[in-house]
């Protein structure tokens, strides 16, 4: 039988919470009852008390109640329910959580759940799940699903029994959909790349599952240097990671994509064998206009490539270097000398190789720190694929 645990504030949801929790054993699942409240007093037993949550934050309740700020008070039950909930997650005793939320932005639930494993089941029921930016600024790259409450959580009627029992069953059947561990798991290997490179992206999974990974692709676009920042920190990559990348360029150059500040770090952390290319540096991706004067290429309507300028890829060159030259592990760049994407080669509309020279000069600073390989053909090209492969490959067995 699976656990789900149930993640509320007791002194203001007790007949929600007990619908709850019968929905769930009617599920066929056990729940596990943790309050995260602060005002009040609680309204049904928990399972694990709000002294408990306190207590794990090195805090007596009666302290917590004592801070002034509710901010403070809310961050030191995030971090003592965080504690509990991890450890729980640790010991296999919880299969799923459940959290319950208001009208207010439920920063304590969504704060428990970003500290447990990728693929545990985690539904956040709120009204605040259609925001955007409760999204963009809580949840960042973990596996939460919000689930709308539409109206505020309060009481029992038609709308809310029906969005209560529908995430209960949608918990219990994630929970019970979990893929079970196999000893014959092939390693990961993450790659991450753009549409402007793709052909380059599908010919190198063909090449690295033919070696014995498992190839696992992240987009270069959106949350896609998040996601792969935090899968890689959560331990679900274990091969090595083949960067296809530009995100960085976006983030220094004032693009529409910025990756986070520890980009190009975890893997190095972990020990994780990389090859890092500077596919896509030929440009900027930003809003149409940003960049008047520039070659570009139309994307879309949200989306134009701007041409890179020789100092924006030094910079870049530079940055880049220095995180990856402090790797615990086997680190190679290679450079494509004939063009960085489809649109960067004679003829097409972002050729110019006097502006790529730039990531080269930017990124020889670490040479005595880096491998770097210069490879005179295209980042298409077929030669250019082999020296990727050939450099992963070599360290894989130096790692």
């Amino acid at each position: 039988m699976k656990t789900i645990l149930i993640i509320a504030a007791l002194d203001k949801k007790g007949l929600e919470i007990r619908y709850c929790l019968e929905q769930i054993k009617k599920f066929g699942a056990a729940a596990l009852l943790m309050d995260s409240g602060i005002h009040g007093e609680p309204s049904i037993p928990a399972d694990i008390t709000r002294e408990a949550v306190s207590g794990a934050a090195g805090l007596t309740m009666d302290d917590v109640k004592k801070i002034p700020s509710e901010a403070e008070a809310l961050g030191v039950q995030t971090k003592g329910a965080g504690v509990l909930a991890s450890k729980l997650a640790e010991e296999v005793k919880i299969h799923g959580v459940l959290g319950i939320g208001s009208s207010m932005v439920p920063c304590l639930e969504i704060g428990v759940m970003k500290l447990l494993p990728l693929g545990m089941p985690k539904i956040m029921v709120t009204s605040k799940a259609g925001d955007p930016s409760v999204i963009k600024q809580t949840i960042g790259a973990k596996d939460i699903c919000m689930f709308n409450s539409v109206s505020d959580v309060v009481g029992l009627n038609p709308l809310t029994e029906s969005v209560l029992r529908r995430a209960c069953g949608a918990v219990v059947g994630m929970a019970d959909a979990q893929v079970p561990f196999t000893d014959d798991k092939k390693k990961t290997v993450a790659l991450m790349a753009k549409s402007t490179t793709d052909s380059v992206n599908q010919t190198l999974r063909y090449r690295i599952a033919a070696a014995g990974f498992e190839p696992v692709s992240f987009s270069c676009s959106g949350y896609g240097p998040a996601n792969l920042e935090q899968v890689i920190a959560d331990g679900v990559i274990d091969g090595g990671v083949i960067e296809l990348s530009s995100d960085w360029l976006d983030r220094l150059a004032g693009g529409e994509f910025s990756p986070p500040r520890n980009r190009y770090e975890n893997a190095g952390n972990m020990g994780l064998p990389q090859v890092f290319v500077p596919a896509s540096c030929d440009f900027i991706a930003a809003a149409p206009g940003t960049f008047e004067g520039r070659k570009s290429v139309h994307l879309n309507k949200q989306i134009t490539l701007f041409r890179s300028s020789r100092e924006e890829l030094f910079q870049a060159g530079k940055q880049i270097g220095e995180k990856l030259a402090k790797s615990s592990s086997p680190v190679t760049v290679v450079i494509p000398l004939k063009g960085f994407s489809k649109h960067d080669r004679e003829d097409e509309p972002l050729w110019n190789p006097a502006a790529n020279q730039g990531f080269i000069d930017g990124i020889s600073v670490f040479e005595d720190q880096l491998k770097i390989n210069k490879v005179d053909a295209h980042i298409t090209d077929s030669k250019f694929i082999d020296a990727v492969m050939d450099a992963f490959l070599k360290n894989v067995t130096q790692a």
